[in-house]
């Protein structure tokens, strides 16, 4: 079998743990968002430290704050992929609400895998199995 590539969207997520979205994480109300919308796949990334122009130091060295809050304040990364259609979803969302953040967003391309194909096949058979049953009875 021919190797199958597929383009897709690719949104990178910026932030820090301490970031609060209402009453929860950014990084955890960008991922239950995602969930919710339906989209392909979500991951979360913790780092062990980082900056941002004009900002605070996040991560290393900040064990007060953690005595403090609770918190380390480290850099989070969250990565969700999908195709371009349903990454459009979320933009809004992100637009509105990731402050103190920076998303990016690219094109990339995808490797098809053997998994891939069979969550693809399961769907459409899915699908096929939601329309009207009509059962058909034989005449005896």
């Amino acid at each position: 079998m021919a190797l199958e590539f597929r383009d897709v969207m690719f949104v990178k997520v910026y932030t820090g743990e301490d970031v609060i979205l209402g009453d929860k994480p950014l990084y955890k109300a960008i991922i239950e968002e995602a969930m919710r919308l339906g989209l392909a796949g979500g991951t979360t990334f913790e780092g062990t430290m980082g900056f941002a122009a004009a900002s605070k130091k996040r991560g290393v060295g900040r064990a007060v704050n953690y005595l403090v809050s609770g918190r380390m304040d480290r850099p989070v990364t969250v990565e969700i992929v999908d195709k371009a259609e349903n990454i459009e979803k979320i933009l809004p969302f992100l637009e509105k609400n990731a402050h103190s953040a920076l998303v990016t967003v690219r094109k990339t391309t995808i490797l098809v895998t053997d998994y891939m194909r069979c969550k693809e096949a399961e769907q459409m058979k899915q699908q096929e199995n939601c329309g009207p049953q009509i059962q058909i009875q034989q005449q005896q």
